[in-house]
């Protein structure tokens, strides 16, 4: 009990001074256009939370990611800990597409967008459009962006349906999907769990990237069902690797 209570502060203190720490100095980076630091730096921070939560990861189907040009991955979401743990592996100059609340948050949010992430409104109004518009330009000329495409964390570990702004982004950018599943980063630190789970396994599933050349915003719904059936396939993949079979 001792035990999980000191692995459990450690986990946090470590994450909360690592995070705070980073941000300033990948801010300041990116502002600088210097990328390529910033990006190296982001790795070392992902490694760092997941090693201070004792967690034991592995990614698989890496070679899939294009080495030229921007993509959208496309991920299903189950934790705090899916970020650090794309991050760790992606090589590709890579942001999120988050909601536009995380970015009102002190500090925090200021960092960031000047990191370069790209906020998202949600709501259909025209505010939501520009920030569309924003995204696309920053996919076509400087950054891949990874998109949670389920809208929200799975508490159980099942697939929840796919929101079709990834499809949409992807279309308008004219730059390919590339699926990727996680697993078990849920049950690292569980919903109403007080404790951290030391040791947990995880794991990363990378696919192969899905085109859309050709395709335009009428096409967006059916991009959407092939992605989540492309994602259904490689969570079977991570689940097996991560042994956190949903029931």
């Amino acid at each position: 009990m001792i035990r999980d209570i000191v692995r459990t502060a450690f986990a946090g203190v470590s994450a909360v001074g690592l995070t705070g720490a980073a941000s300033s100095a990948i801010s300041a980076l990116s502002v600088a256009g210097a990328h390529r630091e910033a990006d190296k730096l982001l790795k070392l921070w992902a490694q760092g939370v997941l090693a201070s939560a004792g967690v034991r990861h592995e990614a698989v189907g890496l070679e899939h990611i294009p080495t030229e040009g921007h993509v959208v991955f496309v991920c299903n979401h189950q934790s705090h800990y899916d970020a650090p743990l794309g991050l760790a592996y992606l090589e590709k100059h890579t942001r999120f597409v988050a909601k536009a609340e995380l970015f009102k948050i002190p500090v925090f949010g200021s960092a960031l967008r000047l990191a370069g992430n790209i906020p998202v409104v949600r709501s259909g109004s025209s505010q939501d459009r520009a920030r569309l518009e924003e995204a696309v330009t920053a996919l076509r000329e400087r950054v891949s962006v990874l998109f949670y495409a389920e809208g929200t964390r799975s508490e159980d570990g099942r697939l929840r349906p796919f929101k079709k702004g990834a499809a949409t982004l992807a279309i308008q950018a004219g730059v390919p999907v590339v699926p990727m599943a996680v697993s078990g980063t849920r049950l690292i630190l569980p919903k109403g769990g007080r404790a951290v789970r030391w040791g947990q396994r995880v794991a990363l599933a990378v696919g192969a990237p899905i085109t859309t050349q050709g395709l335009t915003i009428q096409d967006r719904e059916a991009l959407t069902r092939q992605l989540e059936d492309a994602v259904a396939q490689l969570y079977s993949e991570a689940c097996r690797r991560s042994g956190d079979v949903p029931t």
